[in-house]
């Protein structure tokens, strides 16, 4: 088995990389590989020794979509891990935040453009549907994920999309999302 995850810290995201089976793995991860032999406790924790003799154990629990909390003797540890399709759905270029700035929304995946439901100068409330994107034969609504107003609108309904196409542009701020129009 083999399998990558994004990890994400305080600097950059790097890949990790876990291949083995049923108590001995080796981890790839900046260039470095570490083999490790695992042992599932009947309690649920994991014991894990290390080639140094060095013996660790601890629980790994899931908390929500791409978070991990390790817990050991030494304490808890929460960290970013998700495998590269879901990482790169949730840390999408393009996605607004509540910051200031212009964002631009790119296609996740290739498709086709089914419906435009906004102009350029439009004011979107959070949530307000902006495209509508079919792709293997399901709509996908595409919707604001904060306050803003529109810039460019790239796309029109009918046109075939590639994965990374710029469709639309959407400038979000403070003073922009008090005076949104969820009407919009």
């Amino acid at each position: 088995m083999r399998k990558t995850f994004i990890l994400r810290g305080p600097g950059e995201p790097e890949t990790l990389v876990i291949e083995g089976r049923a108590g001995s793995w080796k981890i790839l991860r900046g260039g470095e590989a570490r083999e490790l032999q695992t042992v599932r406790l009947p309690d649920g924790r994991i014991s894990i020794l290390q080639p140094d003799g060095r013996q660790e154990c601890g629980r790994v629990l899931p908390r929500g979509r791409g978070k991990v909390e390790v817990s050991t003797p030494r304490g808890i540890c929460r960290l970013s891990l998700a495998d590269p399709l879901h990482d790169r759905v949730d840390h999408a270029t393009g996605v607004p935040s509540a910051g200031d700035g212009e964002a631009e929304i790119r296609a996740l995946m290739p498709g086709r453009v089914i419906e435009v439901a906004v102009a350029a100068g439009d004011r979107v409330a959070q949530g307000a549907l902006l495209l509508v994107i079919e792709a293997m034969k399901m709509q996908n609504e595409i919707r604001a994920e904060c306050a803003g107003v529109v810039g460019r609108v790239k796309v029109v309904a009918g046109e075939a999309i590639e994965r990374g196409a710029p469709m639309l542009t959407v400038t979000v701020g403070p003073d922009l999302t008090d005076r949104s129009n969820p009407g919009t």
